[in-house]
């Protein structure tokens, strides 16, 4: 099981010599595991996904994806390159080692099943489990740290970004982010805000072994005020088990992902000999349940141009299910004005709502018709035993 390292911008301060970052990846990268076709909807998913985009597809709205880069597809129409952080003296923003932000971008924008068809992704590859960050170092860590984070969103801001997905975030005990200097990063929040793009995170996955996020963790950029942190659901109502809290929440497993060397992938296997043996990691986590919420935010951005990133917030709050947090595109999307009055949701969705039969019904149709338009059915127990893909919640590493 693969595991990435994103380290506090801190750690860069106290280097007494700056890193040389690999310009090639130090470990092969991750072999996508193909599906049995392409995703077939049902009559009901496709009336769902009619409905939603006589409304809106995303058109004119660009959405920056901070990640492992996004490999070119045809499924992705309107791609856009934006800065390699990763390996910056031979840039290749659509080189996608990890077999990870390709996957995003399909949630946000799969021609046949993206959450906003029409919306332009805009690739900024800032992280990798397969690069180094020391070229001189074999045992260093992946590279991506707070500080890439800190220029990746303010790059996407620089390109006009109306919306920005950040599935690869950073956990660090309470007790390490007291101590960090996250200045670069606030400030990036800040600027993106003012600049009147919405940042969506995904809220961050537990992980066995020392190698996922705790319960109590500060998330970058999760923990950020104006950031809409997204946890992932299992079942319509079920907060998924491996998920940390977040704001709002959305399915966190796609059963076929836009693979990096084209057509549609069910998982990934670190070697060719791993996918021989069938080790296959499922794509789930909150990695996932993001770039629902980034779609849906999309929409939103071509129904309300003038909107502000408060006001879609407030939206998408407004919409989502009391207790659960789970966002439906089409009851966000579907109203015709913003409502006035502030509704009061929780900060965070930590534990599952009560069930009532007529809601869960309801939620139980939108989870299976929102499952076909972002790759999410939250079908979990047809994907167990599940190993969480652990990149979506990196550690990070401290440096004094």
């Amino acid at each position: 099981m693969r595991r990435l390292v994103l380290v506090a911008g801190i750690a860069a301060a106290c280097a007494l010599v700056p890193p040389a970052l690999a310009q090639e990846p130090a470990t092969a990268c991750m072999v996508p595991v193909p599906g049995e076709g392409s995703p077939a909807p049902t009559a009901q998913q496709a009336d769902y996904r009619a409905r939603l985009h006589a409304l809106a597809t995303g058109r004119g709205v660009r959405v920056a994806v901070i990640d492992t880069g996004v490999a070119r597809h045809d499924q992705l129409a309107r791609l856009e390159s934006g800065p390699d952080l990763v390996a910056p003296d031979s840039p290749d923003p659509h080189l996608d080692c990890d077999m990870h932000g390709t996957v995003v971008a399909g949630v946000i924008a799969a021609r046949d099943t993206g959450i906003a068809p029409s919306a332009t992704i805009l690739s900024i590859r800032q992280s990798s489990a397969h690069y180094r960050s020391d070229a001189r170092d074999a045992e260093a860590r992946g590279a991506g740290d707070l500080e890439s984070l800190a220029r990746a969103i303010t790059a996407a801001v620089d390109a006009d970004a109306d919306v920005i997905n950040v599935s690869v975030v950073s956990c660090v005990a309470p007790a390490i982010a007291a101590k960090l200097n996250t200045r670069p990063l606030d400030d990036a929040l800040r600027l993106a805000e003012d600049s009147g793009a919405l940042i969506v995170a995904a809220a961050g996955n537990t992980g066995g072994s020392g190698s996922g996020c705790s319960p109590g963790d500060v998330v970058y950029p999760a923990h950020g005020p104006t950031v809409l942190s997204v946890a992932a659901v299992e079942e319509p109502r079920d907060h998924a088990d491996y998920s940390l809290p977040g704001r709002l929440a959305a399915p966190g497993t796609v059963p076929l992902g836009l693979s990096p060397t084209g057509g549609w992938a069910r998982g990934d296997a670190a070697s060719p000999l791993a996918l021989a043996a069938d080790e296959v990691q499922p794509l789930t986590g909150t990695s996932f349940a993001a770039p629902v919420i980034a779609g849906t935010a999309a929409l939103l951005r071509e129904r309300f141009p003038d909107a502000t990133p408060a006001q879609l917030r407030e939206r998408l709050h407004a919409t989502a299910h009391p207790g659960s947090g789970f966002v439906d595109p089409l009851a966000a999307v579907s109203a015709t004005t913003f409502s006035q009055s502030r509704v009061v949701r929780p900060a965070f969705v930590a534990h599952p709502a009560q069930r009532d039969a007529e809601p869960a019904r309801r939620l139980a149709w939108l989870a299976g018709s929102l499952a076909f338009l972002a790759l999410a059915i939250a079908c979990a127990a047809a994907l167990r035993p599940r190993r969480i893909r652990e990149e979506d919640c990196f550690n990070a590493r401290h440096v004094t």
